[in-house]
């Protein structure tokens, strides 16, 4: 790795960041694999393999961007692996998301545009986005400054608590507003990936997120038709001006209601476009031409089947004769 960048970064970034990618090495979400980005401690490259759930079995390439803040700042999330998914921006367009505030919405900040392939952590961490709280806490501290208190101050990011330990099968979705619990510890990359391949496994992850804090509004709508199809009830009553599909207070499905002239008919556009998604990340050119692919950090090989057990086989000889 050359030292450019990493003589740029402050030493206790590099380390927090160095050390945290170390700890993946004995602790990773199942079916997540990342890399460093040679020369760039600060871009992660990944790879998801979705095993479970709705989006089984597509294979996903996306990067991690630390910013210079983080933690107290979330990293960003780009897939380059085009997928239809409620939390991805489509890789042909920007979508600006907002916040949601009592007296109304805000509109988002350069600094929260999600790229194309940007993936909406809003839902997963909203401390990390609750701009209001942040600003009087920024306020909070610059008392606690004056009364000699340099305690640096770090919005309560979600905790590991309301997530599953590694390995388990448990829910991803807190009783908290948001994907998590909060306290007042960092949040781990392994919580933003945990996050992330649940997103992709897991029904009830996606049932949870709200709208206004999708990357991709069309694929919300899509899954929320989808689930009404397949007999789910949703218990939220959205306004009516976001056309999004639910049910009121008496637990009546979107099915019930008569779509209005001019609505957009979401049937069955979320099996179709996944279908498509899928089938596309799994062909050769995607997997070995290196088509959607944003870098070449990590690699895969296109072996024969003989191949590919003499692999198999050294694998095994080796984590045997290390026990």
């Amino acid at each position: 790795m050359t030292s450019s960048k990493l003589n740029a970064l402050p030493a206790l970034r590099r380390q927090h960041l160095l050390v945290e990618f170390a700890g993946l090495k004995q602790a990773c979400p199942e079916g997540v694999f990342v890399s460093l980005t040679p020369g760039d401690p600060s871009l992660w490259s990944g790879i998801l393999f979705v095993r479970d759930g709705p989006y089984a079995p597509a294979v996903l390439r996306f990067q991690i961007s630390f910013p210079d803040s983080y933690p107290q700042l979330p990293p960003l999330i780009t897939f380059s692996t085009d997928m239809f998914h409620p939390l991805i921006t489509p890789l042909s367009t920007y979508m600006y998301s907002t916040d949601v505030q009592d007296d109304g919405t805000v509109s988002a900040t350069d600094a929260e545009l999600l790229p194309p392939g940007g993936f909406s952590l809003r839902h997963g961490f909203p401390n990390w986005f609750r701009r209001q709280s942040r600003n009087t806490a920024s306020v909070a501290q610059q008392g606690r400054q004056q009364d000699g208190l340099q305690t640096p101050h770090r919005p309560p990011p979600p905790s590991m608590s309301s997530a599953s330990t590694p390995g388990s099968k448990g829910s991803a979705v807190g009783s908290s507003p948001g994907f998590a619990q909060t306290s007042r510890k960092d949040t781990s990359t392994y919580e933003v990936l945990w996050y992330i391949q649940s997103a992709f496994g897991d029904e009830d992850v996606l049932d949870s997120i709200p709208l206004e804090a999708s990357g991709n509004p069309g694929a919300w709508h899509a899954w929320r038709a989808h689930r009404v199809e397949g007999g789910k009830v949703f218990c939220d009553n959205p306004p009516a001006s976001t056309g999004a599909i639910g049910a009121g207070p008496s637990g009546a499905t979107a099915s019930d209601s008569v779509r209005k002239p001019g609505d957009w008919n979401w049937e069955g556009v979320w099996e179709e476009r996944v279908k498509k998604a899928v089938s596309a990340s799994l062909s050769e050119p995607v997997l070995f031409g290196g088509v959607g692919a944003a870098d070449d950090v990590i690699r895969f090989l296109n072996m024969e089947e003989n191949d590919v057990d003499t692999v198999k086989d050294n694998l095994l000889r080796t984590l045997s004769d290390s026990s």
